[in-house]
């Protein structure tokens, strides 16, 4: 039946075409009035990149719709005013526990994130966006973000303001999106802070560029401009192709790399200080802050079907030398709705104790109140599923994660951990 109706289809198709030429000829037709038929190239690259990541329907759409305050695409003005918000709380319960020293308990709740914002559409070509910061008693106060984006020659654009770097695919990534409770230990011991920058770029349909200088201050307002700075470079190409089974396949590879200018006197890169504060494996003295001085990332993000990779790879160099790669499956075991999620993390340094890093809910050295492990070699296994009750934006979290931090090279205390994360997080 199929076979028939494909033939009563082209069959149908022929004729008209056929009809179509048969009137051009008798002159009742001017040639340019014919619609020619897509070529056959073309069909495959329209059927190629039609790559949807639309949601089902759901009778919370309403409800969500209501962050949009305003919207008028015809206002030359004003286009639109909406509100944002996040709210992430985070639990983890486990222990970690060095080689000839004392267990340390992980076991905690708080809440990581929790942010209130608006962005104003403007002029056809202009984004302003607002984002304030209440997690807490630590450096995670204050405005994360005040940024302005401005478009100009179709895809080119200037962006302005307190902003975070675009540097690694997971820091890049906003926190509702991620796929883990956290990002992982090198990231966040390597990241910048988010402070004034300028940065000017442009994108393609498959080329992605942009260049940037961003100021050293690390405020947790709005700061201002010191010392040289760091300049930030990104390059990324993005192709969607047809896979072996017929689907599209979308494929993003990045090119990251930061300059940093001040070197050892920057309080942005890293944008944390544990100078002074001592491990919880062992209680070995921290004598200095990392400091780095070239900052490069590189890897791949490929999507299938309900199947997702990323991969990273990151180095760091300074009066510390760290690399590490980060590999993350995922897999939607019903679309939409359950998100299997995995992550291996592999960090390195030939310094002793030159990694920094947290585990649980104090994974970010950011955090003032953060437990501060230390060590030579840093593994982490993750496997956990994703709840979405709406969207990405309302989800629950939960995995199990095993860490192994070797010491080798310091004090020896080789750190063994077994963690189970739980969290919830509620955007708009």
């Amino acid at each position: 039946m199929h076979a028939l109706h494909l033939g009563a289809t082209l069959l149908l198709m022929a004729s008209a075409h056929a009809n179509d030429a048969l009137d051009v000829l008798e002159g009742r037709k001017e040639a340019a009035d014919v619609p020619l038929p897509p070529a056959a190239e073309d069909a495959v690259a329209e059927e190629v990149t039609m790559l949807s990541d639309e949601w089902a329907p759901s009778p919370l759409d309403p409800v969500w719709s209501r962050a949009v305050l305003f919207e008028d695409p015809s206002n030359p003005w004003v286009q639109q005013l909406a509100i944002s918000g996040l709210f992430h709380w985070s639990g983890a319960w486990g222990q970690a526990t060095p080689e000839g020293g004392r267990e340390v308990d992980l076991d905690g709740t708080r809440t990581r994130r929790a942010r209130l914002g608006a962005r104003l559409r403007a002029f056809r070509n202009t984004e302003i966006e607002a984002v304030a910061e209440f997690a807490g008693d630590s450096n995670y106060n204050g405005i994360e973000r005040f940024k302005g984006t401005t478009r100009f020659l179709d895809n080119a654009f200037v962006s302005y303001g307190k902003m975070r770097p675009g540097f690694t695919a997971e820091y890049r990534t906003e926190p509702q999106h991620l796929l883990t409770p956290e990002r992982s230990f090198l990231t966040n011991m390597v990241a910048p802070a988010s402070t004034l920058g300028l940065m000017v770029g442009q994108d393609t349909d498959r080329w992605d560029w942009g260049l940037g200088w961003f100021s050293s201050d690390n405020d947790s307002n709005i700061g201002g401009i010191e010392g040289d700075g760091f300049l930030l470079a990104n390059l990324a190409y993005e192709t969607v192709t047809r896979g072996e089974s017929g689907g599209p396949v979308r494929s993003r590879w990045h090119l990251d790399y930061i300059y940093n200018f001040d070197n050892e006197s920057s309080p942005a890169i890293p944008r944390y200080n544990v100078a002074g504060r001592r491990s919880s494996n062992g209680n070995q003295l921290i004598a200095r802050n990392p400091a780095f001085r070239h900052l490069i990332s590189t890897g791949i993000e490929v999507e299938q079907g309900n199947l997702g990779f990323s991969g990273d790879f990151i180095l760091a160099n300074g009066n510390t030398n760290a690399w590490g790669v980060s590999l993350t499956p995922s897999y939607w075991a019903l679309p939409g709705t359950l998100r299997i999620v995995g992550r291996y993390h592999y960090a390195d340094t030939d310094d002793p104790a030159g990694l920094v890093g947290g585990m649980g809910v104090s994974s970010d050295p950011y955090f003032d109140s953060s437990p501060v492990f230390v060590g030579d070699e840093y593994h982490s296994f993750y496997l956990g599923a994703n709840l979405h009750l709406y969207k990405d934006e309302l989800v629950i979290m939960n995995g199990i994660e095993h860490v192994l931090l070797k010491d080798q090279q310091g004090a020896g205390f080789d750190t063994d951990a077994w963690i189970w994360h739980s969290g919830a997080r509620l955007s708009f």
